[in-house]
């Protein structure tokens, strides 16, 4: 099974909507950026996303590349919980 790649995506993220995100993370999938969940399936990542993001878009994750624009702390509970299975 490939590892599911979670991004972060920090530009236009204030520290607490970072931390919040990466406590939610931490939380649901007991990583931290740079580190894969027990069973191999799920990698955690901060990346710049580059041109074309808006700050109307953060905070901004990608999954293996899909987008997923402002979200919650409580929506990337939900995406993971989705895609961690």
């Amino acid at each position: 099974m490939p590892v599911t790649r979670l991004e972060i995506c920090t530009e236009h993220l204030s520290i607490d909507q970072r931390e919040t995100l990466l406590d939610a993370v931490w939380d649901t999938l007991r990583i931290s950026p740079g580190m894969v969940t027990a069973d191999g399936n799920v990698e955690l990542a901060l990346c710049q996303c580059g041109a074309g993001t808006a700050p109307e878009d953060a905070p901004l994750i990608r999954v293996d590349g899909q987008e997923y624009r402002a979200v919650t702390p409580e929506r990337l509970v939900t995406l993971m919980k989705r895609w961690s299975r």
